[in-house]
């Protein structure tokens, strides 16, 4: 490290281009000491000095182009490193030889992998609920916000009486009753519609290009598979859901957002309603 720190100032910033300053200096060293030489003798043997002249030019010549390919292995490298600190996707690192270059290149080749692979974690669970392995409400917004220009029907879910779940027969059931829940959404879903959780005991799905009517259809058929299979009881009733319906021709945050508070009054005028017609 001294020598290195010693020469910073040659090329202070460009790391390749003072070892090629250091090395073309080098390989005139035999050029200089004959010139000198001849200077204090006093007679120049051109001939010589020609052959000299010519032979050091060619050999820097080589020697540059060597040091070029030689260094290439630590530009890749540094090119890695550079794009793993910026966030940057970087190009597939080649593999070097059992050499201290190859092995430079095998640790950056490493890095990036491991820290790609971390960071595509990351990513996934920043978007999605870790209990039901849909998306959550970032990873929803994001995924509808892609395609602006997607129209379709937004629907609220909200499951029912699961407060008393969690009472009476405990959270892990709560869990349990959520993850199923998810799973009939997938299931009774098509690979163009977006389900998430909402939070807590809501669900939002986003089926596109369907009218309210033809959403009020396919998850009628979840709340059938629900009475029908239930997953959970209270007082002998299947533990199902109610929703709230709106229709949504922009895919914005606003728009999103709107269309969810629209869905909610309906989901919970609808709740007031059947509880006020068993009342």
């Amino acid at each position: 490290m001294r020598f290195y720190r010693a020469t910073s100032f040659i090329f202070p910033r460009h790391y390749t281009a003072r070892i090629f300053t250091i090395s073309f200096g080098a390989v005139h060293i035999p050029l200089i000491t004959y010139l000198v030489l001849e200077a204090i003798r006093g007679h120049w043997d051109w001939p010589t000095f020609t052959v000299l002249l010519i032979s050091t030019v060619i050999g820097s010549g080589f020697a540059i182009a060597g040091l070029a390919g030689l260094l290439r292995p630590v530009s890749v490298a540094t090119r890695g490193m550079r794009a793993l600190r910026d966030g940057t996707p970087a190009q597939d690192i080649p593999a070097g030889g059992p050499d201290m270059a190859g092995e430079l290149l095998e640790s950056v080749a490493h890095a990036l992998r491991s820290t790609s692979e971390r960071f595509d974690e990351l990513k996934d669970m920043a978007v999605t609920d870790p209990l039901t392995g849909l998306f959550n409400r970032r990873g929803f917004a994001e995924l509808l916000e892609q395609d602006p220009s997607a129209r379709g029907t937004l629907a609220l879910l909200d499951g029912d009486r699961f407060k008393q779940v969690n009472d009476q027969l405990g959270h892990a059931e709560g869990d349990r009753l959520l993850r199923s829940i998810a799973d009939r959404l997938k299931d009774r879903t098509r690979s163009q519609d977006v389900a998430a959780r909402w939070g807590g005991d809501e669900f939002v799905v986003f089926l596109k290009d369907m009218s309210i009517d033809e959403a009020r259809r396919v998850l009628k058929r979840v709340q059938l598979s629900l009475r029908r299979r239930p997953i959970a009881r209270l007082d002998g009733i299947p533990v199902t859901f109610s929703a709230g319906y709106a229709e949504i021709s922009a895919m914005s945050a606003e728009a999103i957002e709107a269309a969810v508070k629209e869905a909610d009054r309906e989901m919970y005028s609808r709740k007031r309603e059947e509880r006020m017609a068993g009342a």
